[in-house]
């Protein structure tokens, strides 16, 4: 039976199983076995098929979940133009006194900075710490120097006679300028 019979309609379910059970139309209408493993396949290829189409539906409706990490400023809160260049020169300049009071005056000055750009703008949290952890590091590339920053800065404040050298208040302080300058504000 392998003319064409329009008003059967078994003609195309019959290629179309005699094709993936390989036998190429040649399978005898009595080969159970081999219609059985051709009806499989068909069900595999269905289910194939939905999960494929799935998947894409899933991943074009994720799209609108998809994290913006663009910054976006109020300017009613917190002006483009370089809000905080005046503070940052006085706690450079403390810096420059050269005493270990002033290094240890500065960092923690630079901290209270940050932290109040970070209120400034929205970030969520009581603290600096707790706003450090609300953002990512696509939002802001110099997180891990502000990581690095604020530690010093919460052993200068908890951990009593510690020391402070030159250098690392250099570097903490560097990190906060690095901060300052990706958010624009110095």
């Amino acid at each position: 039976m392998n003319d064409f019979d329009p008003v059967g309609g078994g003609f195309l379910v019959q290629k179309i199983a005699d094709f993936f059970s390989g036998s190429g139309g040649s399978a005898s209408s009595g080969d159970f076995g081999s219609s059985i493993l051709g009806i499989f396949k068909i069900i595999f290829i269905f289910f194939l098929i939905l999960f494929w189409i799935g998947i894409f539906y899933v991943a074009y409706q994720l799209r609108e979940f998809r994290p913006r990490y663009k910054l976006v400023y109020d300017e009613k809160n917190v002006p483009q133009q370089k809000i905080a260049r005046k503070r940052w020169e006085e706690i450079m300049s403390r810096f420059e006194m050269g005493t270990e009071s002033d290094w240890r005056l500065a960092v923690i000055e630079a901290d209270t900075l940050v932290e109040e750009v970070f209120k400034r703008i929205g970030f969520e949290g009581e603290t600096l710490g707790e706003r450090i952890t609300s953002v990512s590091s696509q939002e802001l590339s110099a997180l891990a120097d502000l990581r690095e920053a604020h530690k010093l800065r919460n052993r200068l404040v908890h951990t009593p006679g510690y020391k402070i050298s030159k250098q690392e208040t250099e570097r903490s302080l560097s990190r906060y300028r690095k901060v300052l300058e990706e958010l624009e504000v110095i």
